[in-house]
């Protein structure tokens, strides 16, 4: 039985053909982790030792924390860690990770918000009563205040606040909260609250025990359509930057090819020559296609001007055909609404099946209807023009 998570459901979510990269083929990469979820992971590791010390009764000072990431960071950075943003190195991220450690220190001690439970906690969340559909979690920070409130604390890095009815929508915690009461009998009430520590902002939601059942049926609904698809086909997104499987995605792989060729070489490149190849010639057909609209436009005025429906010229001839036609009100509207009343008062809806307009049309211009019923029909027929024209050789008899 699989055991999903939160982050292998928002995967599927984000890109399918990325889920059956990382978690079907299981396709290992040289690059597999980019600078931001690196720093994500240290600042994590920072906190958690924080907590560690708290719990052991050591209060660190702050230069004693920051020596903790930074010596994590040391250990661990390498140079096939991906920075996608352009004119940023790895100091800057570095000073960024101390800023975000540094302000939630200062906001938030002496750190007495409660007992910590447990920091990078694996929790294990069960969606029916069967335990067929489960799913596992790991909880940045477990805190107890009193005998009834438990907070289910996450850190986020990224750079973008999130909005409050996005808070009040997000899948993780709340699934975290049904593993938390389903383990603590105690956890009468449950926080969940989200650390913004590039904003030094901290931000809370809750969630009903209908939300929760509502959650749990979502959820399995999810897990069904990821294990009954027969496709996974890239959804192309902003995440796409940062993904470690560009190098073999169809959307991205020829221009990952690219990047690794010299200016030369790029320009001598079979696909790169053809791509250009076909806008330049695509842009000279619609200069082209705009030529050959004015000189119809001129074509049908001149046959106007002159009373004549075929215009010669040295070896070809033009054909001028004016037709009318009739313009019938657009689906989801209510003169819609009232045609089909109409159509189905004066018993003719048979004839024109699910509205056929092309038959309307027919109807209209070749008065196959009574007069009565034209009439009514008119109300709804906007009368429009359309001209055609038809090129072809002059016959030797006609010259």
């Amino acid at each position: 039985m699989v055991l999903y998570s939160h982050s292998r459901i928002s995967t599927f979510e984000n890109c399918p053909l990325k889920y059956k990269f990382h978690y079907l083929d299981k396709i290992e990469c040289e690059v597999c982790e980019n600078i931001e979820a690196f720093m994500g992971k240290m600042v994590h590791e920072t906190l958690e030792k924080l907590y560690t010390d708290l719990k052991f009764q050591k209060m660190p000072k702050l230069n004693e924390v920051k020596d903790d990431l930074k010596g994590l960071w040391e250990k661990n950075y390498n140079d096939s860690i991906k920075i996608v943003k352009k004119g940023y190195e790895s100091e800057n991220y570095l000073k960024m990770a101390l800023k975000f450690v540094e302000d939630y220190y200062e906001s938030n001690k002496p750190f007495n918000d409660g007992v910590t439970i447990g920091t990078e906690m694996r929790i294990v969340i069960n969606l029916d009563d069967e335990g067929k559909y489960k799913l596992q979690g790991y909880i940045d920070r477990l805190t107890c205040v009193n005998n009834e409130e438990y907070h289910i604390v996450d850190y986020k890095t990224n750079s973008h606040l999130k909005l409050q009815e996005q808070l009040d929508d997000d899948r993780q915690l709340a699934l975290y909260q049904i593993a938390v009461q389903n383990q603590f009998k105690d956890a009468k009430k449950v926080l969940l609250k989200w650390h913004f520590l590039a904003f030094n902002k901290a931000l809370t939601s809750t969630r009903s025990k209908e939300d929760l059942e509502k959650l749990k049926i979502n959820t399995i609904n999810l897990i069904k359509k990821i294990e009954s698809a027969k496709k996974y086909e890239a959804k192309k997104s902003s995440l796409c930057d940062w993904c470690e499987f560009r190098g073999i995605c169809p959307e991205w792989s020829h221009l990952v090819e690219l990047e690794s060729k010299t200016s030369k070489q790029y320009l001598n490149d079979d696909g790169v020559k053809l791509v250009n190849s076909y806008i330049k010639l695509n842009e000279q057909k619609k200069e082209i296609e705009k030529q050959l609209d004015d000189i119809k436009q001129d074509l049908i005025e001149f046959s106007k001007q002159k009373g004549v429906e075929v215009v010669f010229g040295s070896n070809n001839k033009i054909k001028v055909k004016m037709d009318e036609s009739y313009k019938f009100p657009g689906k989801g509207t209510e003169e819609r609404e009232e045609l089909m009343k109409l159509l189905k008062k004066i018993k003719k809806y048979e004839e024109v099946v699910d509205l056929d307009i092309f038959s309307l049309k027919k109807i209209m211009k070749e008065e196959l209807w009574t007069k009565e019923e034209l009439k009514q029909l008119k109300k709804f027929a906007e009368k429009t023009q359309s001209t055609t024209i038809y090129p072809s050789k002059i016959n030797k008899n006609e010259e």
